[in-house]
């Protein structure tokens, strides 16, 4: 599937939780028709800038009284007028900040009012291109005259769905002020970020910044889709590959993954995760098992690191001190200097692939590999730092020798898990 957006409706509350911005991919910013002033405007938009959250504007009937939430009777002249000097407002202020201003969305019963009626989408669309230009991304209805619209005058549109929303068995939402109308439950919200998200319907999910729980239910729902946005490809029958961010923990996504019914076993390297099952028996969307590590940060590891001592006598330390323009010592100690994690365990049975070396000492893997590398020899290969848990071939331009350390038992298995942390210790 490519990438759904979550759109946030922000700019209403004088108290708006700050969170909301680092949570949402587009800002929806009232812009004076039901809510919003210069000021909440002004701060709008700064957190936007902050965070690397896009702009968008969220003009509406002018309706401050009612929230814009009640359809007014207006002509189309006037429509396009207001919407044209709501969204002008916003964009004066936008660009007085370096703020682009990409994406429009009408608010309330104008979304509603203006999708039913042709006359009224073209004046809520010829205003809002009047004010930000061709260059937005108009956000609505997956179908109706605001759709229709947006293409006569040539604007990318977003088909939107409603995270936060309850619906009718016609696909239809459930008019506010009615059971069910508006969810506040995160479970719930997650459901219909998944049917929806994964429906082929939608471009982009909003949650309302002015629901109760708004911040909860938009860490669910972003969580949510930033698991079903990562790649995935089949590899054979029984096997899928899915690619991994970079800040997830690996110890605690292999153990999601291989919590998982009828997954028989997963499998981390650098960047993906490789998850085995059963033909006959594929387990549901992996990807949602990873939900939970985005929208909760790791718990802190309290153990100590594991020391491995080193005496740095490698053939290659010369060569990776010539290619980093440093002495001998300072290779040494900028080795053993920093605290290293475990990112994957291989090609050996053992072999833990520590990050991040210092840049500075950071180097290519030979271009020819030995035949033979003694075992416990410290190697690095580019970002990374090992020690050989056996004599083997390989690339790794070798620096030291590791004491006093076993890599790899036939009771235990591999000593260094993923996620633990090393230090190495210098032995002269």
């Amino acid at each position: 599937m490519t990438e759904c957006l979550l759109n946030i409706d922000l700019g209403e509350l004088p108290e708006e939780d700050e969170q909301l911005y680092t949570l949402a991919h587009v800002a929806n910013i009232a812009c004076g028709g039901h809510a919003g002033d210069d000021a909440s405007m002004r701060r709008a938009l700064e957190a936007c800038s902050r965070h690397g959250t896009r702009a968008g504007a969220h003009p509406s009937y002018e309706d401050r009284e009612g929230f814009g939430r009640k359809a007014l009777d207006v002509t189309p002249e006037v429509m396009r007028g207001q919407m044209a000097a709501q969204c002008s407002r916003l964009a004066r202020l936008a660009s007085g900040l370096g703020v682009p201003v990409r994406y429009a969305k009408p608010h309330g019963a104008l979304y509603h009012s203006a999708n039913a009626s042709p006359a009224l989408a073209r004046a809520v669309v010829d205003g809002v291109v009047e004010a930000l230009g061709r260059g937005i991304t108009f956000i609505g209805p997956g179908t109706g005259a605001l759709r229709d619209a947006a293409r006569e005058v040539g604007l990318a549109y977003a088909r939107e769905g409603f995270a936060d929303r309850g619906t009718r068995p016609d696909g239809s939402l459930i008019p506010r002020g009615q059971p069910g109308a508006v969810l506040t439950d995160p479970a719930l919200a997650r459901e219909n970020t998944v049917r929806l998200a994964t429906g082929g319907t939608v471009d982009t999910l909003c949650v309302h910044g002015d629901t109760p729980g708004a911040v909860e239910m938009a860490r669910e729902v972003r969580a949510t889709l930033d698991a079903l946005a990562l790649p995935a490809e089949p590899l054979g029958d029984g096997a899928l590959r899915l690619v991994l961010p970079e800040g997830l923990e690996r110890r605690a996504t292999r153990e999601a993954l291989c919590a998982l019914p009828r997954v028989v076993d997963a499998v981390i390297t650098e960047e993906h995760a490789c998850v085995y099952f059963d033909p006959a028996a594929p387990p549901e969307e992996p990807r949602l098992a990873l939900a939970r590590l985005l929208r909760i940060p790791p718990p802190v590891d309290e153990r100590p690191p594991t020391t491995i001592r080193v005496r740095y006598d490698g053939p290659d330390l010369a060569g990776v001190a010539e290619r980093a323009g440093l002495p001998v010592e300072e290779v040494a100690r900028l080795h053993a200097a920093r605290e290293y994690s475990v990112r994957c365990v291989g090609f050996l049975p053992g072999f833990a692939y520590l990050g991040e070396v210092d840049p500075r000492i950071a180097v290519p893997r030979l271009p020819t590999p030995r035949t033979r590398v003694p075992a416990l020899a410290v190697g690095i290969a580019g970002g990374r730092t090992g020690v050989y848990p056996f004599a083997s071939p390989g690339g790794w331009n070798l620096i030291g020798t590791a004491l006093d350390f076993t890599a790899f038992t036939p009771e235990q298995g591999a000593v260094l898990r993923l996620g633990d942390r090393v230090r190495f210790e210098r032995v002269d």
